[in-house]
């Protein structure tokens, strides 16, 4: 929408002024398309700082208020011709094709860039995973922030990361064995204090969260199979990229990592 409606908007109020204006001052064409696109960008101008949808955004949508406004001038004939109708030749129609072919593409883009595929489309038109070891893991030791949740207050966030690293917990993590796609594979978490010595009776969750499909997200209580060793068996249903939240409690303190991992194919 962010691309869509503004210049929508602009790609029918453009031609629909230019031609009214055209139609009473019929031998100024190119001026009237020049003056329609300054006001066409002074109007966005406004829209775009007041709900700024990012650079990228405001580019394209310059570039077809710009390309419409230039369209039609290109297919006016100038001041000085003897007829006064439109125009249209071989090669401003291919320079002018090729641009809306890129802004179409970009559109494309940055419209799967912002709101991503849905689960059906990416299996679609997506290759499955190979297999071989392709399995990963990246913890970067911060507190989790679950992208599912709109809103997260900054306050609590930072309260629970000062908590954390004063905290000092030591926490090492990760599958034993390769994760395939509908195999059971043992994930194990192992937890120790700031002196080393092994956090005992604590209770462990790890979520295992699909970034395309909320509905593929599941929860895995985790044992104590050795003294501050926690270990559950974890299958997952879909190939690729997930997200693992891992989640200690004991007593009062909670204390909570994300991460991620890639699923090798069957």
């Amino acid at each position: 929408m962010a691309v869509l409606l503004p210049a929508g908007l602009g790609m029918t109020i453009i031609p629909i002024l230019f031609f009214l204006l055209r139609w009473r001052f019929p031998s100024a064409g190119r001026q009237i398309a020049f003056i329609l696109g300054v006001l066409a960008l002074a109007a966005y101008a406004p829209y775009a700082i007041i709900n700024w949808p990012g650079l990228d955004v405001v580019a394209m949508v310059a570039a077809i208020l710009v390309m419409t406004a230039f369209i039609l001038g290109l297919i006016s004939p100038p001041k000085h011709a003897d007829s006064h109708k439109m125009a249209f030749h071989g090669g401003p129609a291919t320079i002018i094709a090729f641009f809306a072919v890129i802004i179409l593409l970009d559109s494309i883009f940055l419209t799967i860039a912002t709101t991503g595929l849905s689960e059906n489309v990416a299996r679609q038109i997506l290759p499955e995973p190979q297999g071989g070891p392709v399995a990963t893991s990246y913890f970067p030791g911060t507190v989790a922030h679950d992208y599912q949740e709109k809103v997260r207050a900054f306050e609590a966030y930072d309260a629970a990361r000062e908590e954390q690293s004063e905290r000092g917990w030591q926490i090492r993590r990760g599958w034993v064995g390769e994760p395939v796609v509908d195999q059971s594979t043992p994930f194990r978490v192992q937890v120790l204090d700031r002196n080393g010595e092994p956090v005992t009776g604590a209770s462990v969750e790890t979520h295992f969260l699909r970034p395309s499909s909320q509905g593929l997200d599941f929860v895995e209580g985790m044992s104590e199979v050795e003294p501050g060793v926690y270990e559950a068996s974890a299958t997952p249903t879909r190939p690729g990229r997930w997200e693992v939240i891992v989640e200690i409690r004991r007593g009062e303190d909670r204390h909570q990592l994300r991460g991620s991992t890639d699923v090798a194919g069957s």
